[in-house]
């Protein structure tokens, strides 16, 4: 039997109690954990606009920085949209995060 704690933002959102016999190695209760964890979590999504960038992939982890509010957050990459209008192109990602 694995016992897990999984300890996500603060510390304060509970995942609840995972039984499963079938999780039999760490790397497997680890990643079940993290789904518990994230399933219950609120969140945002938040579409941005930036130069065009190849290599982003969905389930990406990125890190933004609102010079506008003057924070830094993270997200996940949901969605990838690729424009070219005219001779410009840009990169639309859709991220999701964690809710305020």
């Amino acid at each position: 039997m694995i016992d897990l704690i999984v300890v996500r933002g603060a510390g304060d959102r509970d995942g609840g109690e995972i039984f499963d016999p079938l999780l039999s190695a760490t790397e497997v209760a680890i990643a079940r954990g993290t789904q518990e964890i994230n399933a219950s979590t609120p969140v945002n999504t938040v579409t941005l606009q930036t130069v065009f960038r190849t290599g982003v992939r969905r389930g990406q982890l990125v890190e933004v920085l609102d010079a506008m509010q003057g924070e830094t957050w993270r997200g996940i990459i949901m969605g990838i949209n690729h424009v070219v209008e005219g001779p410009s192109a840009y990169t639309e990602l859709e991220i999701e995060r964690e809710a305020a």
